[in-house]
């Protein structure tokens, strides 16, 4: 078999294995324990890929000043859970970044 019929098959396999429980085509309902632990994965899995994003460089060595990034990350948090919506906090801290970023280039 081709790589390249393998590697389609598994992308085909993926993305099935991830649409069918979303879709709504089969009738799945979880316990409400289950439910509890699913909606957990999202933080569990974002939270160390944020933290390491802020506070580690290319190097793995931890960033000892504040940054631009390191403001918005703690603004993003306050920003959901005012507003509990991903699009507006999305919106908000990347305007907010923006605008920071351009302060500080046109200031020198």
């Amino acid at each position: 078999m081709s790589v390249w019929y393998l590697i389609f098959l598994c992308g085909v396999l993926t993305f099935l294995i991830r649409f069918i429980p979303l879709s709504g085509l089969i009738r799945f309902k979880g316990s409400e324990l289950y439910l509890k632990v699913i909606n957990l994965i999202p933080i569990v899995v974002l939270t160390p890929i944020i933290v390491q994003a802020l506070f580690f460089d290319k190097n793995d060595d931890l960033i000892e000043n504040v940054n631009f990034e390191i403001i918005c990350g703690f603004l993003a948090i306050l920003i959901s859970i005012l507003f509990k919506n991903v699009m507006t906090t999305i919106l908000l801290t990347m305007i907010i970044f923006l605008i920071l970023t351009n302060i500080h280039y046109l200031n020198g």
